[in-house]
């Protein structure tokens, strides 16, 4: 009994179990995981503007966080109102050209016919067929859900991002209880996840938006129809690392053929490599600092699994969460660690 209570007096053997008895509590909330992650993504986004602001300007803040939270959401409204009739004219012009481009194939229209006759008369086609709209309907459903997720999580890291200073002197005080060590461990575990989490967001919508700006003038030179369309899909997909990539890759073929034929696929295709491979070796070495330096192959199976095990949300914390673990059990890939690592390590 004595080695047991001298075992769980140790300092890594206590931080392990306040790890698990976390995983467990958030096990226990974890319908409520999209909106906690979406609160901490918009609170900590909206803490670091609201602090190089304050620096700026001397304010409070609270007025610091109502700039911050009113000129974002304006600015969200007035492109939504600017750009929703171009997105829906060139979203509409999109079949126009991929029918056109089956026209001028005769091969491919008579092919097309018998694959739609085909599945006409089979019934099994007909029932997989049901099945999908059944899921095309609960998917419209989740979108709604989302929206209201999004909704709830903007007001609750407004009043956070708000009240910061009360909230952080309230979180203070359970390092000073009767269960301090219990609480220092949470804080420890908490920050160096929200820490991690909140810079591979922040640094993916960098490298996203900067992705999406090349695309958009190299689709332009290309002259690509529904360039507005494409641009909304490529930094959609770009918030999703590496994989992002390859899925944009689907509707810019798809339009670049029925646009052009097969030599504008070419030379989307070149286009996508080459902005890929400035992303790769330029732009997310300098820019991630090694937060989550991986080897490609793990970054692909983190997101295979991490989508697997928490749908969507998975291509989103994959990665922090193995860059968590792996700081959390002393193993570093590379030896020479950027500045977010060794703030991590400094906390210990």
């Amino acid at each position: 009994m004595e080695r047991i209570y001298q075992w769980l007096k140790k300092e890594d053997v206590q931080l392990y179990l306040t790890l698990a008895f976390l995983i467990f509590v958030l096990f226990c909330f974890r319908h409520f995981l999209s909106i906690i992650l979406l609160i901490t993504i918009f609170s900590f986004l909206a803490l670091k503007v609201t602090t190089r602001l304050r620096q700026w300007l001397p304010i409070g803040q609270v007025l610091a966080t109502l700039i911050v939270y009113v000129v974002v959401i304006g600015l969200v409204v007035l492109a939504i109102s600017y750009a929703a009739p171009s997105l829906a004219s060139q979203f509409s012009g999109i079949p126009h050209l991929i029918m056109k481009a089956i026209n001028d194939h005769p091969v491919w229209d008579k092919q097309l016919d018998t694959w739609v006759n085909k599945a006409l008369n089979s019934s099994e086609i007909m029932k997989h067929g049901q099945t999908a709209l059944e899921t095309g309907l609960r998917g419209l459903e989740s979108v709604g859900t989302a929206f209201s997720h999004v909704g709830v999580a903007i007001f609750l890291s407004l009043i956070f991002t708000a009240s910061y200073g009360r909230m952080k002197r309230f979180g203070d005080a359970f390092l000073h209880s009767r269960f301090k060590k219990f609480f220092t461990n949470v804080y420890f575990l908490v920050r160096k996840f929200v820490t991690i989490l909140g810079t591979v967001v922040d640094t993916q919508l960098i490298i996203c938006s900067i992705n999406t700006i090349l695309m958009t003038i190299g689709l332009f030179f290309l002259k690509m129809p529904s360039l507005m369309v494409l641009a909304v899909i490529v930094f959609i997909l770009g918030l999703v690392p590496v994989a992002g990539v390859l899925i944009s890759m689907v509707p810019l073929t798809l339009i670049a053929f029925a646009s052009g034929g097969i030599w504008r696929v070419v030379e989307v295709i070149i286009l996508v490599i080459v902005i890929h491979f400035f992303e790769s070796y330029f732009l997310h070495p300098r820019l991630m600092a090694t937060a989550t330096d991986l080897p490609i192959f793990v970054t692909f199976m983190t997101l295979i699994v991490s989508e697997e095990i928490f749908g969507v949300w998975g291509l989103i914390v994959g990665l922090p969460i193995v860059a968590f673990f792996l700081d959390l059990f002393g193993v570093h890939p590379q030896p020479n660690d950027g500045p977010i690592m060794q703030q991590l390590r400094g906390d210990k």
